[in-house]
């Protein structure tokens, strides 16, 4: 397809920061660069260098943020809307701040897209609040979710049927950033050696990985856990670290590249509430590791389903993660005779990048 000259599309994305959302729209907004001519950006946050240099970027100042996160989204919101007014032929495409896009769309008239990241689940509120999300969940042209209970989800829930599309994981970028031969002193040969990767908040609920490791501690010696990522819950993290005597069997550190770790490690363990599909848990798939998960919703019980090499736990159940890391055996672990991560048919990286422009086609 060639690059389209008469349709622009401007993504909103208000505040850029390091995760799984913002892996994927770099990967879509670079890809979708290559068709069409005119894309625009409107964001509080523009230092990222995989923002792709082809996007047009209408930045509002940072200084908004420091005030408060919901202001700098009211600030971008009336960018978004400046700028979708000035260009006529626009479709607005929103990764973050979705209700904010959508009300802008309404008043403008415009076609809008919005990619739902996290379960409903999530979505706590009154019966007036999710009257509203209701209402202006019904009001964009196409809502993309990234797994099938997350569509079951939202059609149960919201009476609405969104699109599905899976995460586009790029397999060689991937592997380029495993590549890295120096080891780490904290990670032991005879260690079983576990990984933890996400932002440092209550969603993502790391504390029961720890509490489930002072429940073994006694039991087991030979293991470490490297938890990698940034946030406001880490002072409470390193807190109940240090009052437990977890100090030698933990780590908390953040790198912008955890893949390198995560190659280094045996087992990747994921304790979230709720996500959509997480993506650290493809990017441990991908690298052959053993996985133990929450069958939170939405996304873990499908990519188990088809990686096969790992196992899930019910959300809050700490017995039941404890009875898991328990029967871990190193030389298990360390067999990698068999590649799991081929059976990962769904997130194919070009097919589900072709979904995307398929969806903006059928939109314009």
């Amino acid at each position: 397809m060639k690059q389209n000259k008469q349709n622009q599309i401007i993504f909103f994305f208000p505040d850029i920061k390091t995760g799984g959302v913002e892996k994927n729209f770099f990967i879509i907004s670079k890809y979708l660069t290559n068709f069409f001519k005119y894309i625009y950006l409107v964001t509080g946050q523009n230092k990222n260098s995989n923002i792709s240099r082809k996007l047009n970027i209408i930045q509002t100042s940072a200084f908004w943020f420091l005030i408060s996160r919901r202001f700098g989204f009211i600030i971008c919101s009336i960018k978004l809307f400046l700028i979708s007014f000035k260009l006529k032929n626009s479709v607005i495409f929103s990764f973050q701040g979705n209700f904010y896009a959508i009300i802008i769309a309404i008043i403008l008239k415009k076609k809008i897209i919005i990619r739902s990241n996290l379960s409903p689940q999530s979505w706590h509120g009154s019966n007036l609040r999710f009257i509203a999300f209701k209402y202006l969940l019904s009001k964009a042209d196409v809502i993309i979710v990234n797994s099938k209970d997350f569509y079951n989800q939202m059609k149960r829930i919201f009476k609405i049927k969104p699109t599905t599309i899976f995460n586009p994981v790029d397999i060689k970028n991937i592997k380029k950033l495993s590549h890295y031969k120096k080891k780490i002193n904290f990670y032991k040969n005879n260690t079983v050696n576990l990984i933890n990767v996400g932002r440092l908040v209550e969603q993502k609920n790391q504390i029961e990985i720890l509490i489930a490791l002072k429940k073994l501690k006694k039991l087991i010696k030979n293991f470490r856990l490297l938890i990698i990522g940034y946030g406001p819950n880490k002072n409470n993290l390193e807190k109940y670290i240090i009052e437990n005597n977890l100090k030698k069997y933990v780590k908390i550190i953040f790198t912008k590249n955890p893949i390198k770790f995560i190659k280094m490690s045996d087992v990747f363990i994921l304790s979230s509430k709720h996500e959509g599909l997480p993506n650290t848990l493809l990017e441990a798939a991908y690298l052959n590791k053993y996985i133990i998960s929450s069958n939170c919703k939405t996304g873990p019980k499908e990519i188990l389903k088809e990686y096969q090499n790992g196992e899930l736990y019910k959300p809050g159940n700490i017995n039941q993660l404890c009875l898991k890391i328990s029967k871990l055996n190193k030389i298990k672990l360390t067999d990698k005779k068999k590649n799991y991560s081929k059976n990962l048919l769904s997130f194919d990286y070009g097919l589900n990048l072709k979904r995307y422009l398929n969806t903006i086609i059928k939109l314009i």
